[in-house]
C-alpha cells in the first residue's frame, strides 16, 4: 500500500479548523451578546498547538484573528490575542502532552478565560466605560464546556492524519 502524503492526511484537520473559524464568524454575526466567535477559534488553536503545531502556525492564527477583527470592527485585538495565545500554548506544549485530558482541559479553560478577560479589559479601556464582566465569563465558560466535544472530533482527525495511528506527536 502506497504511503499517503502528509498534505493529503492533513485535509480533515485543516477542514475542521476552517469550519470552526467560519462558525465563529457566524456566531459573532448572529449572537453579539455571547462573544463566542473568537473563543470557538481557540478550540482548534489550543488543540493543534498542543498535538500538531505544524497544522496551526502563528500566521494562521493571525489570519483568523484579523478576519474576526474585520467583522467586529476592532482591528488587531483578536489577532493579537490568538497569536499571543498560540505562543503561550507552544511554550507549554511538552508539559500538556504528558498530562491527562482533565489537565489539558483545565489549561484550555485558563487560556480561554484569560483571553476573554484581557479582551474585556481592553474593551473597557478603549471605550472608557465599565462593562459587566458577566458576558466575558459566560463566553469563556461556554467555550470551555464545548471544548471536550471539539477535542473529540479533532482527536479523530489526528488519528486520520497520523501515519502510525497514535495521537501523541513530539516530533512536530
Amino acid at each position: 500500500m502506497a504511503e499517503v502524503l502528509p498534505a493529503i492526511r492533513a485535509i480533515p484537520a485543516v477542514a475542521f479548523t476552517l469550519f470552526m473559524g467560519f462558525m465563529s464568524l457566524q456566531t459573532f454575526v448572529l449572537s453579539p451578546i455571547l462573544t463566542l466567535s473568537m473563543l470557538l477559534v481557540f478550540h482548534p488553536l489550543y488543540y493543534w498547538c498542543v498535538f500538531r503545531p505544524s497544522l496551526f502556525p502563528a500566521w494562521l492564527a493571525f489570519l483568523l484573528g484579523i478576519s474576526i477583527d474585520f467583522v467586529s470592527g476592532f482591528l488587531g485585538l483578536n489577532a493579537f490575542l490568538l497569536v499571543f495565545a498560540s505562543f503561550v500554548i507552544m511554550r507549554q506544549r511538552r508539559y500538556l502532552l504528558s498530562q491527562p485530558f482533565a489537565t489539558q482541559w483545565a489549561g484550555f479553560m485558563f487560556v480561554s478565560l484569560s483571553a476573554e478577560l484581557l479582551r474585556w479589559f481592553v474593551m473597557m479601556g478603549v471605550n472608557f466605560t465599565f462593562f459587566s464582566p458577566v458576558s466575558a465569563l459566560v463566553s469563556a465558560v461556554c467555550s470551555a464546556a464545548l471544548y471536550p466535544f471539539t477535542a473529540l472530533v479533532m482527536q479523530g482527525c489526528v488519528r486520520l492524519i497520523s501515519p502510525d495511528r497514535t495521537n501523541e506527536s513530539l516530533q512536530d
